[in-house]
């Protein structure tokens, strides 16, 4: 029952209609759930007759059992319907592989006991390091149904579980974005070797949500012919933008010559393309209603080993990738697409802030990646 009608049956408990009223609009002592309810410009109930009395008494029992069902609801219901509110509009969480590709989506059963997809699998390799989506803390790490599993509470309140992975941490232990909290373990049940999220909000009973939503990737990478635009725009620079700088290796930057986005915690990018994507980003924000997914930015060279050893001839060559400079960011949330109206607004917008889409990521291009992003400046 909506918390108005439950107020409504409140007060018809504590003010009968019978109730006789007071000739002076003084306040006498029955009157006590009058003075919390109303203010002085309104007629009050003077000393109350002893029917008054005996009848507020009586719902005083059923009043507290109401109030109690209300508090109750708000505290059931509230906190995993704001969480889900407030992860959508303020946070993207990391992507806990890199380059992360799902092979098999969210296909949740109907009923709760029946056979489904409570989550999504994401093509990794064993032994392939696991990273935080969010800050949080370790909540289980052990064996399910014999497969090894980990477990996190994020900040926000949600849980996010992984399997297979494995992790040193002790239960209870904090982490921030991004940070390695494991590793991918052997033995998945797919086809092809992966790891396996399910996530669902802390407050709830196993409600189950579709983890792509948290790191961008919600929305097809293929759109059908007829929403694929004719001929892209024309008339701005193609030409890369990720390229060596102070001296420093693919991929063997230090931490110390790069900041992190702060509209996308646990990503690294050289500090100026940082501060210029985070501006891109709050504009991005005020036309869309939520920042930029980032899905992947800097990677050093050992994750671009594991990506070789993942993806085979699809992936650069180990101290070759564009994101070894630390000026590449991968994007999701409806840029990884082309013809969507994000993608259209990133081809308009970026360059004013140095992001540019390169010639060999666009629908015509030698690779097309709707994507891959890079700084030129």
């Amino acid at each position: 029952m909506p918390v108005v009608l439950w107020f409504d049956a409140a007060l018809m408990l504590v003010f009968p209609v019978d109730a006789p009223r007071s000739s002076t609009g003084k306040f006498g002592a029955g009157d006590f759930p009058g003075v919390l309810l109303f203010d002085e410009s309104m007629t009050r109930f003077d000393t109350s007759p002893p029917l008054l009395r005996t009848r507020f008494s009586s719902a005083l029992t059923p009043i507290l059992a109401i109030l109690a069902l209300i508090l109750a609801e708000a505290t059931l219901l509230l906190p995993a319907d704001r969480a889900v509110a407030v992860e959508k509009l303020t946070a993207t969480w990391v992507s806990p592989v890199p380059a992360m590709e799902i092979i098999e989506a969210f296909d949740p059963p109907e009923e709760k006991w029946s056979r489904g997809h409570r989550g999504i699998d994401v093509l990794a390799v064993g032994g392939e390091p696991l990273r935080a989506p969010a800050a949080g803390v370790i909540r289980f790490r052990g064996s399910v149904a014999g497969t090894q599993t980990v477990s996190i509470e994020t900040e926000s309140g949600f849980v996010v579980s992984f399997q297979p992975a494995t992790s040193d941490l002790k239960m209870g232990e904090s982490f921030a974005p991004g940070a390695m909290i494991g590793a991918v373990g052997e033995g998945s049940h797919c086809d092809r070797s992966c790891l396996h999220l399910g996530v669902w909000p802390a407050a709830s009973n196993r409600k189950y949500l579709d983890p792509a939503q948290f790191f961008g990737q919600e929305q097809s990478l293929l759109l059908p012919l007829s929403r694929t635009p004719e001929e892209e725009p024309a008339g701005d620079d193609t030409s890369s933008g990720a390229g060596a700088w102070g001296g420093h290796r693919n991929g063997r930057i230090p931490a110390s010559a790069m900041c992190e986005l702060e509209s996308a915690p646990g990503h690294m990018l050289r500090c100026d393309a940082q501060k210029a994507f985070d501006r891109l980003s709050y504009a991005y924000r005020a036309r869309f209603g939520s920042p930029i997914s980032v899905t992947d930015s800097y990677r050093d060279y050992d994750t671009q080993v594991i990506l070789k050893r993942r993806k085979g001839r699809m992936a650069a060559t180990p101290g070759r990738s564009n994101h070894g400079w630390a000026l590449a960011v991968d994007l999701g949330g409806g840029i990884n697409a082309f013809g969507t109206a994000q993608h259209s607004w990133m081809r308009a917008n970026a360059p004013t802030f140095g992001w540019v889409h390169p010639g060999w990521a666009r629908q015509t291009g030698s690779l097309p990646e709707a994507w891959h992003w890079e700084y030129r400046k």
